[in-house]
């Protein structure tokens, strides 16, 4: 009993210490340098807890991965896609979109960066150019400027451009799909979830839970096998892949669709004018920094 009456206050004292250091830093004069104070003691889960936590309920886990999804308001990423498409459900090019979202309304604006794209920008805002996509080609008709459409969200899964439309895009819709699937699959057996460790994931290198999620046969949608991997910081989800696998192999063959959220920005202060095609701005929509403020999240965390 005195030895573990010790052991704790020895703890509350190194962890006094800590905080009085940062301080200390924080408030020297000259002393420019930023510090950042890590929470310290009893109360810090390691990471093994932490995989044996997510280990023993997993679908928890993705709930309250969800659960850090919808306390995002405004969002900006390093999105990739990568998706199989068409009649004879060819595996297109990786694509690399510069992607900006905002919650309500309900916003989206894909720039993409590859030079080779089929498309420079689109834009989609719910009840505004009636519902519409605005949709900037890269190139134009016979050799003219390029122009912008407008187009019905489902026009584009309609012609195999994509297999979400944009009124589906987001980190939030995509856990709300995936939970939604694993709930549909109950009465077929369910589905098995396995935490297969921590990966890096991305260009960024960013470390996130790696999970494997099986179908049962049952399911009512083809591709079997998805990986999900959820920021080991954050919380937030970084990747999804789904694969037509029934064997668990994966390759390029198998690959039916692959989603990257790639250096997320939550609750980004996002300009005025941010929900712009670039060929259509006038100097009243011009971004203006600073117009739009939203607090950071506290904590800073069917497929596709």
């Amino acid at each position: 009993m005195n030895r573990t009456m010790k052991r704790d206050q020895g703890l509350r004292h190194v962890s006094r210490i800590v905080v009085l250091v940062g301080l200390f830093a924080t408030l020297t004069p000259g002393c420019t340098q930023k510090v950042e104070i890590v929470q310290t003691g009893p109360l810090a889960e390691s990471p093994e807890a932490a995989m044996k936590r997510i280990k023993d309920d997993p679908v928890r886990f993705f709930e309250q991965t969800l659960a850090k999804t919808r306390k995002i308001k405004t969002l900006r990423m390093k999105f990739e896609r990568q998706e199989r498409l068409g009649l004879f459900r060819e595996l297109k090019p990786i694509e690399h979109i510069i992607a900006e979202y905002r919650d309500q309304p309900f916003s989206v604006r894909f720039t993409w960066t590859d030079p080779g794209s089929d498309y420079r920008q689109c834009v989609y805002i719910q009840g505004k150019n009636k519902d519409r996509v605005a949709l900037l080609p890269r190139k134009g008709l016979f050799g003219l400027p390029p122009s912008v459409g407008n187009y019905a969200p489902q026009l584009g899964v309609t012609f195999s451009k994509t297999r979400n439309p944009i009124t589906d895009f987001g980190p939030r819709r995509m856990m709300e799909r995936t939970l939604d699937r694993i709930e549909k699959a109950k009465p077929f057996g369910g589905t098995k979830i396995t935490l297969l460790g921590i990966k890096e994931i991305g260009p960024a290198k960013e470390p996130c839970y790696e999970f494997q999620l099986v179908f049962p046969p049952g399911d009512e949608y083809p591709a079997k096998l998805q990986d999900l991997y959820i920021h080991t910081r954050t919380g937030l989800p970084v990747a999804t892949f789904v694969w037509q696998s029934k064997d668990l192999v994966r390759s390029s063959e198998t690959l039916e669709a692959m989603y990257l959220y790639g250096e997320m920005e939550p609750n980004v202060a996002l300009p005025e004018g941010a929900f712009v095609i670039d060929a259509n701005r006038t100097n009243h929509t011009e971004p203006e920094a600073g117009k739009v403020q939203a607090a950071r999240v506290a904590g800073d965390g069917r497929s596709g």
